[in-house]
C-alpha cells in the first residue's frame, strides 16, 4: 500500500512535465486518458471516466487514493469525483460533504451560489467521501485512527492536492486560485481547513457548520426531553409529543412571534429581516384561566421558552446557546423539521421518550470523554492570523430557522474569531457573515429566501479586490420576492417606498 500524504506543493511540479498538454481540454480522448493518470508517491487509481457533452460540456473521472486494510479489518480508500469543463476558468472548487460523509456526492459546487452552479461557470469542481464508504449516519468507521483523523478534516487536504494536480494534467497548468465551498458537515470541512491548512484556499464559505456536534445534539435531546414532561401518553404507552401541541397552538406562538418581530425591519411581510432585534416573549400567549384556541397552557409556555434558551450545565453556564426564534420554527415541511416538531420520524435520533436529562452528564460523555469528537470540533480554534495576513477570505452563512445547529453559536465563533485574530487588517477585511431569514438547516423553510450567490461575491473578492456588501436572495417560499442578505450585525431594512417584493427597496442597516 502507498498511502497518499503528499500536498500540492509537492506533486505540481512534478506534474507539469508529465501533462498530455493543454490539448486534452475538451477531447473524449483526453478525458479517457486520464483512465491510467498516476501520481507520484500515490496509488492513485481513476476508475471511470466519461466525457459529459451536454453544456457546458466537461469531463467526470472518478476515483479513489490511499488504499488500505484498517485497523477494525475493513477496507478504506479516499473515493472522489471530479468534473474537468472544457470552458475551464482556471479555478479549482472543492465541494463540502454531509452527515458523517461516506458517499462521493456529484461534484457541481452548489452551496451558497445561486441558480447557477460552481461547474456550469467553468470551476472544476471535485468531491470526496471523506475516507470511508457508508450511510449518512453511520460512525463504525471511528474504530479506526486514519478514517477519523481523514474525517476530522485530513481527507480535505489531500483531496485538494489530488485535485490540483488533476487539473494541472488535464489542463496543462495548475489553477489560478483554489476555493472551498460546504454546508453542515461541509461547514465544518471549511471552518477546519482555514483553521488547520491557512494556505489551502484562497476563499473558503462555511455554511451552517457542524461545529460541535456532542453539544448541539445534547441541547436537542434536553429540549425533547422538556416537551415529553408535559406530552400525553401515546398510543405505546410513553410521551407522544406530537400531542403536546396542537396545530392551532403552533400557529399561535408563530403569530405571536410574526406580531413581536415581522415589523422590525420596517415592513410587515411574513419574515423576520431584523432578527438580532427579536426579543419575541411566549409569556404574552399565557392564558388567563382555562385553556382556549387563542392561548397556551403555563406548561406549555415553559417549555416554548425552554426550547428557545440556552441549554445550562449544573453550575448555571450555558452548555450551548440560545436557538434563534425565527418562522421556522414550526416547520414540518422540511428534511429537519423546526424545534417545536422533533417528534418527526425523519429525526429518529432524537426520538427519545425519556422524562429525565443530566445536562452534565450528556456533556461528558459527548464532549469531554470523547477525544475523537474534541479532535473533529471546530469551535475553538479562532486564531486566523495567517489566513487573514496571506488575503485569504471566509464567508459564513447560517439559516435563522436552522433547527440542528443554532445561528447563535456561528455567531459566537465569528465574533471569538475576529477578536483572537491579530493581524494589520480590520476582520471585516477577510471575514463576513450573513444571516439568512427564514431558512432552516442549509436550505428550505416555509417562509425562507434560500437562494443566493456568495461565491460570485467570494471570487470577486479574493480576485478583484472587491469586498461584498449585500447579496441578493430569492426563493420558492415568496415566487418573485428579492431581498437584501446584508452582512452581520446589519440587516435589511424596508425604505418606506417601493416595490416591498423587490430587494432594491432594501438597505443594510446596523
Amino acid at each position: 500500500m502507498k498511502a497518499f500524504f503528499a500536498t500540492s506543493v509537492l506533486i505540481l511540479p512534478i506534474l507539469f512535465g508529465q501533462s498530455t498538454s493543454a490539448s486534452a481540454q475538451g477531447s473524449e480522448v483526453g478525458c479517457a486518458g486520464l483512465r491510467g493518470t498516476q501520481l507520484p508517491g500515490s496509488d492513485l487509481k481513476i476508475s471511470s471516466t466519461e466525457y459529459i457533452r451536454q453544456l457546458p460540456a466537461y469531463c467526470l473521472a472518478e476515483g479513489d487514493f490511499e488504499r488500505r486494510t484498517g485497523a477494525d479489518g475493513k477496507p478504506y480508500s479516499i473515493g472522489f469525483s471530479i468534473a474537468l469543463p472544457d470552458a475551464w476558468t482556471g479555478q479549482l472548487l472543492v465541494q463540502g460533504g454531509g452527515g458523517l460523509n461516506g458517499v462521493v456526492l456529484p461534484p457541481v459546487g452548489n452551496i451558497a451560489a445561486g441558480a447557477g452552479n460552481a461547474l456550469s461557470r467553468g470551476f472544476a469542481v471535485i468531491s470526496h467521501d471523506s475516507g470511508h464508504k457508508g450511510e449518512a449516519w453511520d460512525s463504525s468507521f471511528k474504530a479506526d485512527q486514519i478514517a477519523t483523523l481523514n474525517f476530522a478534516g485530513w481527507s480535505v487536504e489531500k483531496v485538494t492536492a489530488v485535485g490540483k494536480a488533476l487539473v494541472a494534467h488535464y489542463y496543462g497548468k495548475a489553477p489560478h486560485h483554489s476555493y472551498f465551498a460546504g454546508c453542515s458537515t461541509g461547514g465544518r470541512e471549511a471552518m477546519a481547513s482555514a483553521q488547520r491548512f491557512p494556505l489551502m484556499f484562497d476563499g473558503v464559505i462555511a455554511g451552517a457548520p457542524a461545529m460541535r456536534t456532542g453539544r448541539s445534539n445534547m441541547s436537542l435531546a434536553a429540549k425533547n426531553v422538556a416537551m415529553n414532561r408535559i406530552s400525553p401518553v401515546g398510543k405505546e404507552g410513553s410521551p407522544d409529543r406530537s400531542l403536546a401541541f396542537t396545530d392551532t397552538d403552533r400557529n399561535l406562538i408563530l403569530s405571536g412571534l410574526l406580531k413581536a418581530c415581522d415589523a422590525l425591519d420596517g415592513i410587515e411581510d411574513g419574515m423576520i429581516g431584523n432578527p438580532v432585534a427579536c426579543t419575541f416573549d411566549p409569556s404574552t400567549l399565557v392564558c388567563n384561566g382555562s385553556k382556549t384556541s387563542g392561548c397556551l397552557r403555563p406548561d406549555q409556555v415553559r417549555v416554548v421558552i425552554e426550547t428557545f434558551s440556552p441549554t445550562n450545565d449544573a453550575s448555571g453556564r450555558p452548555a450551548y446557546p440560545a436557538f434563534p426564534y425565527d418562522t421556522g420554527v414550526m416547520s414540518v415541511t422540511d428534511a429537519i423539521p423546526g424545534l417545536m416538531r422533533f417528534d418527526d420520524k425523519r429525526n429518529r435520533q432524537f426520538n427519545n421518550r425519556a422524562t429525565n436529562f443530566d445536562v452534565d452528564d450528556a456533556i461528558q460523555k459527548a464532549d469531554i470523554d470523547d477525544p475523537q469528537q474534541r479532535l473533529i470540533n471546530v469551535d475553538q480554534w479562532t486564531d486566523l492570523s495567517s489566513f487573514a495576513s496571506e488575503g485569504r477570505k471566509i464567508i459564513f452563512f447560517h439559516g435563522m430557522s436552522d433547527p440542528w445547529f443554532s445561528a447563535n453559536d456561528t455567531v459566537d465563533f465569528f465574533e471569538r474569531m475576529k477578536k483572537a485574530t491579530k493581524t494589520k487588517l480590520r476582520p471585516d477585511d477577510w471575514s463576513k457573515l450573513y444571516l439568512v431569514p427564514g431558512m432552516a438547516h442549509c436550505r428550505g423553510g416555509p417562509a425562507a429566501l434560500d437562494q443566493f450567490d456568495l461565491l460570485s461575491k467570494l471570487v470577486d473578492w479574493v480576485e478583484n479586490g472587491k469586498a461584498p456588501d449585500h447579496v441578493v436572495a430569492a426563493g420558492a417560499a415568496f415566487p418573485g420576492r428579492t431581498r437584501r442578505l446584508c452582512p452581520y450585525p446589519s440587516h435589511a431594512h424596508y425604505k418606506g417606498n417601493g416595490d416591498p417584493d423587490d430587494g432594491v427597496n432594501f438597505e443594510c442597516r446596523p
